[in-house]
């Protein structure tokens, strides 16, 4: 009795992308049967005979490992091209290289050459589930590493290789790994980060197309990871100039009432709800030679840790992001600070020291204790 097989099984048994077996059934290279649904099968005697086609003629097997490169760089190219959210990329990426390299593990760092070290962006296994992954590591731990980075080449260890760099060694034997090849990721010229494909069963040693198709895809890959940050950077600048355009129309509009204020409780009450109300805060509280004044949108208990932002001071909470303004001179003591469910973007810091800034001249010319 006659065994078919599908697609991808036939390619997985020649040796070649699904492309491949498609193209060649639909030129009539390789004979093919389909079902009631269209679908494509494949007997396996007619799959031996192709492989023993292929196994028997130089020509013929050079021009089906052109067809393979090839098959494999567009298909990577469309994949990884199409994302451009970061964790979905590095996810087909991995997918991609695991796949071509056969190996069971990818990780794909980014290279931060003013530190001179590597961060580790995602690693996947070769079902594509995510696992964790330390933050940074120093080249200076890692000469081979940072070697691929400043030549820009390939390089292979093996954990059974006495000659392998030591560090590599240590790492593959500490994880229960086999082997690791390091790829660079080159962006115009500039290393950019690595890709790590990891064997856990057995040492490597990779052909010449094999080395040549990694790095054609690395390079897809370097070019998609750069896009792919741009875009973040694009959208990111598009939601901070949209919050502070909200800013400021909602502090112009309560300008008016502010103003109106004769004492100044009333004046850093109204401005306090009115920042409240402009960026989205959950509380403001405003301080001014002693006074303190605040509105709220609702109570949160906060733990603090300080870091900065911009001209302001922004400290993140358990539940919340600080933003400290004021009057950046030293000119006045005034003090402006607001709970934010999100972090305070530069902008936002820079606008909190303009009003404390005004608020404070007007508040100077209103009596003490009104």
């Amino acid at each position: 009795m006659t065994t078919y097989l599908n697609v991808q099984r036939a390619a997985r048994r020649l040796g070649v992308s699904p492309v491949t077996i498609r193209r060649w059934t639909s030129g009539g290279f390789l004979p093919c049967t389909r079902t009631a649904g269209g679908h494509r099968r494949i007997a396996v005697e007619d799959i031996d005979e192709m492989a023993r086609t292929i196994g028997g003629s130089t020509q013929l097997a050079a021009r089906l490992a052109r067809e393979r490169e090839l098959d494999t760089l567009v298909e990577t190219s469309i994949a990884v091209g199409s994302q451009h959210e970061l964790g979905a990329l590095l996810a087909e990426i991995a997918k991609h290289m695991t796949r071509l390299l056969d190996c069971q593990f990818c990780a794909i760092s980014e290279y931060d050459r003013e530190n001179a070290a590597v961060t580790a962006l995602a690693e996947y296994d070769a079902t594509g589930k995510r696992l964790p992954t330390p933050a940074t590591y120093r080249l200076r731990e890692f000469p081979l590493t940072k070697k691929v980075l400043d030549e820009q080449t390939v390089a292979v260890v093996n954990v059974d290789d006495r000659r392998a760099d030591g560090a590599e060694v240590a790492a593959l034997r500490r994880e229960g790994d086999r082997s690791i090849i390091i790829i660079p990721l080159v962006y115009r010229d500039e290393s950019i980060g690595v890709v790590e494909v990891i064997d856990s069963a057995r040492s490597r040693k990779y052909g010449r197309q094999e080395l040549r198709l990694a790095r054609a895809v690395a390079g897809q890959a370097a070019v998609a990871l750069r896009n792919a940050r741009m875009f973040a950077e694009f959208r990111r600048t598009g939601h901070e100039a949209g919050r502070l355009r909200r800013a400021l129309s909602g502090i112009s509009a309560a300008v008016p009432d502010v103003a109106d204020q004769t004492t100044r409780r009333g004046l850093m009450e109204r401005l306090a709800a009115a920042l409240c109300d402009s960026l989205a805060a959950m509380s403001c509280v405003i301080g001014f030679e002693g006074e303190t004044a605040g509105a709220f949108h609702r109570s949160d208990d906060v733990a603090w840790s300080s870091t900065t932002a911009g001209r302001g001071t922004s400290r993140r909470g358990d539940s919340a992001h600080v933003l400290v303004g004021g009057d950046p001179g030293g000119r006045a003591d005034i003090s402006i600070t607001l709970a934010l469910a999100e972090p305070a973007a530069e902008s936002q810091a820079e606008l909190l020291d303009l009003v404390a800034v005004t608020a404070a001249a007007t508040l100077a010319r209103l009596p003490a204790g009104s």
